[in-house]
C-alpha cells in the first residue's frame, strides 16, 4: 500500500514538473513571437524610410574657392535652417575651417590647390594640383570624394582620369536635373546663382522658382546650385536671395543634401 502512495506522489510530481515546463515553453514561445514581430516592424520601418528618402528630391548647395571668414559666419544660420552644404576648397592641405565645417554637418570637396583651369595644366601639374592633395587631406582625417572644376573646364579625358580618384566630379554654368544615383559616381553639372548672373531680384526668383518647381515634380531628383560667398559681392549670393532659396525649397518639400551624403545613400 505504501509503495502505491509513493508511486502516486512521484506521478504527481512528474505531472506538475511537465506542467510547469510546458507553461514555460508557452511563455518562451510567446516572447519569441513578440520579438520576431518587433524585428519585422523595425525592418519594415527601415525599408519604408529608405524608400521615402530615395523618393525625396532636393538641392546640392555648394560654395567654391575658399572664403573661410565669410562662410564660417553663416554656420549658425545654416544650422538654424537645417541646411547642410558642400564647400569646394582650393587649398594645399586642410585648415581649421575644414574640420569645423565637417563638425557642423557640412561636406568638404576639392577645387585644385590654387584654382587652376585643369584643361590648361600639364600631366605633372594635374598631379600636383588635383591628385596629390587627396593623400594630404586623408592623412589629416578628411576623405576627399568630390571635385569641382575651376572655371568648369573639362573634357572626357580629364573626367575619366579624375574619376579614378574622386567619386563625383562637378562642372559649372549649366542647370541639369540628376537622379540621386548620378551622385554616387560620375560627372554632374551645376548652375551658378551668383549675383554676377542673377543680381535682379525678380530674375533670381523666376529662375529659382522654375528650378525648384521642376525638382518638386520629379521623384528622387537633385540639382546642384553653386556660388562663392554670401553677401553683395559679384561672385556671391545675397542673404535675401539665400533666404528665399531655402524658404521656397522647404515650401515645396525639397531637401538640402551634401555630395558625400548622396554618395553614401
Amino acid at each position: 500500500m505504501a509503495w502505491r502512495e509513493e508511486t502516486g506522489r512521484q506521478v504527481n510530481r512528474i505531472g506538475r514538473w511537465y506542467g510547469v515546463k510546458n507553461k514555460k515553453w508557452k511563455i518562451a514561445g510567446i516572447l519569441l513571437g513578440c520579438l520576431l514581430l518587433i524585428i519585422a516592424v523595425i525592418l519594415g520601418s527601415i525599408k519604408l524610410y529608405r524608400v521615402k528618402k530615395a523618393r525625396e528630391s532636393g538641392i546640392l548647395l555648394a560654395f567654391d574657392d575658399y572664403n573661410p571668414e565669410n562662410w564660417s559666419r553663416y554656420f549658425d544660420f545654416f544650422e538654424q535652417q537645417g541646411v547642410s552644404v558642400t564647400f569646394f576648397v582650393s587649398l594645399e592641405a586642410p585648415t581649421d575651417f575644414c574640420f569645423e565645417a565637417m563638425e557642423r554637418g557640412h561636406d568638404i570637396g576639392f577645387h585644385t590647390v590654387s584654382h587652376k583651369n585643369v584643361l590648361e595644366l600639364s600631366e605633372e601639374e594635374v598631379q600636383q594640383q588635383v591628385i596629390d592633395p587627396i593623400e594630404r587631406f586623408r592623412q589629416s582625417g578628411i576623405e576627399l570624394s568630390s571635385f569641382a572644376y575651376p572655371y568648369g573646364g573639362h573634357n572626357d579625358a580629364t573626367d575619366e582620369k579624375l574619376l579614378a580618384y574622386y567619386k563625383v566630379i562637378r562642372g559649372a554654368y549649366f542647370y541639369e536635373v540628376h537622379s540621386k544615383a548620378d551622385l554616387r559616381k560620375g560627372y554632374v553639372d551645376a548652375f551658378p546663382i551668383d549675383n554676377h548672373y542673377l543680381a535682379d531680384d525678380d530674375e533670381f526668383r523666376k529662375q529659382i522658382d522654375a528650378i525648384l518647381k521642376e525638382l518638386s515634380e520629379n521623384v528622387g531628383a537633385v540639382s546642384c546650385l553653386y556660388t562663392h560667398s554670401i553677401g553683395g559681392e559679384e561672385w556671391g549670393i545675397t542673404e535675401e536671395h539665400l533666404q528665399y532659396l531655402i524658404e521656397r525649397a522647404k515650401e515645396l518639400g525639397l531637401q538640402f543634401y551634401t555630395f558625400r551624403e548622396l554618395q553614401e545613400e
